[in-house]
Order: structure tokens, then sequence, then C-alpha cells
């Protein structure tokens, strides 16, 4: 893994994902990238004056987002990041991530959003565009090291790019349990063995075991799973779609998403 990108909802000082994230970039020898996203500039209805203050407000406070790089770059150094940018985008945020995440291995978000949430949306923009993520809970602590991780593999498209996109996390990492579903929910004749190819690739597989349940019984499965095993990072493929005024993720995703107490790589 070589660069990382972190979306940083402010520029003042440095939230836990933040952390979190220049915590990882510093273990795996990444590059960082901070990004901040200003909400476009809109003219606001009434008199002229406040629209006027309102303007010079908004051009104010981006002005200080963009010197806020040389504060986010020494701050990144304390924490071992070799090499640390910061950047500053003015317009929708989904344009932004997705953008972003193009010329990055991963995109770092904050975790946790609420059901139906703009927040949600804006994970869910990013996720659709085929972008790898990875959402660090609100609440708690996250070191930004992966010792031990869960694969949840479905045989699935997207579980499939999920392994392959967390493929660096998991070389390094002490432990991997694997997670898979029974035979009879697989397709006929396997083209592709998870724990071959991990084991092939050098990661340490400690355990097995098949994951019954669909659904949401399918995310409290995963969950309980990655606690029992003190995983640092939960692997799967994020299921959702976009549909008629809006877009949505699955229900097994919308689970493990809204309830997950450890850092979470996803890949649609």
């Amino acid at each position: 893994m070589r660069d990382i990108v972190v979306h940083s909802p402010d520029f003042r000082h440095w939230p836990a994902t933040v952390r979190y994230a220049a915590q990882l970039a510093a273990d795996t020898r990444a590059g960082l990238t901070g990004l901040y996203i200003a909400a476009p500039t809109v003219a606001l209805p009434g008199p002229p004056q406040l629209a006027q203050e309102a303007l010079a407000y908004a051009q104010d406070e981006l002005q200080q987002a963009v010197l806020a790089g040389p504060a986010f770059a020494a701050w990144a150094t304390t924490l071992g990041v070799r090499e640390a940018r910061w950047q500053v985008a003015q317009g929708p945020a989904a344009d932004a991530l997705v953008l972003a995440g193009q010329w990055n291995d991963v995109v770092i978000l904050q975790g946790n959003v609420p059901p139906c949430s703009v927040d949600e949306r804006l994970v869910l923009e990013t996720l659709l565009s085929g972008v790898g993520c990875i959402l660090v809970p609100s609440a708690g602590f996250s070191p930004g090291r992966v010792a031990r991780a869960v694969v949840a593999w479905d045989s699935s498209l997207a579980s499939h790019r999920a392994l392959h996109g967390a493929l660096p996390l998991l070389v390094d990492a002490t432990a991997v349990a694997l997670l898979q579903p029974p035979p009879e929910r697989r397709p006929g004749r396997p083209l592709f063995d998870p724990a071959s190819h991990l084991r092939s690739r050098g990661v340490n597989v400690t355990r097995i075991e098949t994951v019954g349940e669909a659904d949401e019984d399918a995310g409290e499965h995963l969950l309980a799973i990655a606690a029992e095993e003190r995983a640092d990072l939960l692997v799967l493929g994020a299921s959702g779609c976009r549909r008629p005024g809006g877009c949505s993720f699955g229900a097994t995703t919308r689970v493990v998403l809204s309830r997950s107490h450890l850092p979470l790589y996803l890949r649609h």
C-alpha cells in the first residue's frame, strides 16, 4: 500500500479518523494525503450586505483551510509518516472523494454513519465508484496497525475485490480469520479458493469458519467473530445499489457499518 487519503472534516484539529490514517500510513510506510472538502459557495437570499458578509466568511474559511497544510504535515511527521500532503477541495464531497480514490490505494472515512443519513450517502457514493475504503468507528480508540484481521468472503464480486484490495494489510497481519458461506451457497464448481489464495500470498490464515446466516443475522455474526478474534480490521464486500431517489446499502453491510466497533475495509 503506497498512497492513503483521509477525509478530514476539520482543519483546525485532526480527529480520530485522521489519526488512524496517519498511524496506518506510518506502519505501512505509505504516503498520506489529508483532504478537506469545503462546501460550494452559494448565493444566500436576503439583504445584499448579509450575502456579501457570508461570502467573505466562506472565502476566509477556505483560505484558512489551505494554510493548514504545513501544520498537518508537521503533525503527521511526529507520528512517523514519511510523506504527508494536504489538499483542499470545494464542491460536492462525494465527487472529491471519488476523484481522490482514483489515485490512492484506499480512502479512509468516518464510520458508524447513521442509516439513511447524508453521511451514509457519502460513504455509499464513494464505494459505488469502485474505490476501496476503510471506515473508522466514531467511538473508542482504533490503532492504525493491522495485527489481527477477519476476512468475510461470500463469493460475490465485491468480496473478491475487498480481499484483493486488503491483501497488502493482510500480508503483514500476524493472524487472519477467514469466514465463508456453506458449500451449497457457493458457485457450482469453485474457481477460486480464498484460503489457498491468501496462504499462497504469505497470509497467515489461522481460522476458517462457515457463516450460514444471511442479511442482518450475517452482519451480527461477522461482528461477533471479529470481537472474538480481537481483530483490528474486518474485510468484506459492500453490497448496495443506486435506485430512484437515492441509493442504499444491503442488509448485511448496513448492520456491520452502523454497529461495528472496529475499522472496516470495504469494496463494492
